[in-house]
């Protein structure tokens, strides 16, 4: 399990730039030419689709930044200072397609949630009680990998323990990285 936790944290660590590069342009409100709505406005059954603060800005961002993790990835697999057994892809042939795909996967996983979320009124930031609370309080912590290995899935086959190990792995991690984007006042909410 250590192996696999190491290939995971590696197949997934240009998602830190891209989260933090988005955190940073969300507190300073960089890029604003970018905050319109993914949904531009439509309603679904009298709901918005996924409301305002799902925007432009964060695909964007996450497609910029994740391939750039990605290039340094490749950097380090081409110099030969990755063990053979760590790199899940083959970053020299595939790196910028890779991180291309953890963008789109990390942009595309959260909108289900907030397509839920908004035809059962929950506001952005907001959370329900009960059952339900705890079963989107669950979803929000993994989404994003549902939709990463969504994407991802288009260029690899992954083992059921892998992808069922990351959802355990995102789920701490994206508590944890939440908690300090809280603390660094990039976040209005803990998780």
């Amino acid at each position: 399990m250590l192996e696999m936790t190491y290939q995971i944290l590696f197949l997934g660590s240009p998602l830190l730039p891209a989260a933090i590069a988005h955190g940073l342009c969300v507190k300073y409100d960089w890029l604003k030419w970018l905050k319109r709505p993914l949904d531009f406005g439509r309603r679904f059954k009298g709901q918005k689709i996924f409301g305002d603060h799902k925007t432009w800005r964060a695909p964007v961002i996450y497609v910029v930044f994740c391939p750039l993790g990605t290039m340094f990835q490749t950097w380090l697999q081409g110099r030969g200072d990755l063990p053979p057994w760590l790199s899940l892809v083959d970053y020299e042939a595939d790196g910028f397609i890779v991180g291309v795909l953890l963008g789109l996967g990390m942009a595309a996983g959260e909108l289900p949630n907030s397509f839920l979320k908004r035809q059962l009124e929950v506001e952005p930031g907001k959370r329900k009680k009960g059952l339900l609370g705890i079963a989107f309080f669950l979803f929000d912590q993994v989404d994003l990998a549902i939709g990463i290995w969504v994407f991802l899935f288009l260029l690899m086959r992954p083992s059921w323990v892998l992808v069922a190990w990351s959802f355990l792995l995102t789920m701490v991690l994206h508590v944890a990285v939440s908690t300090v984007g809280y603390f660094l006042g990039m976040r209005e909410t803990i998780v």
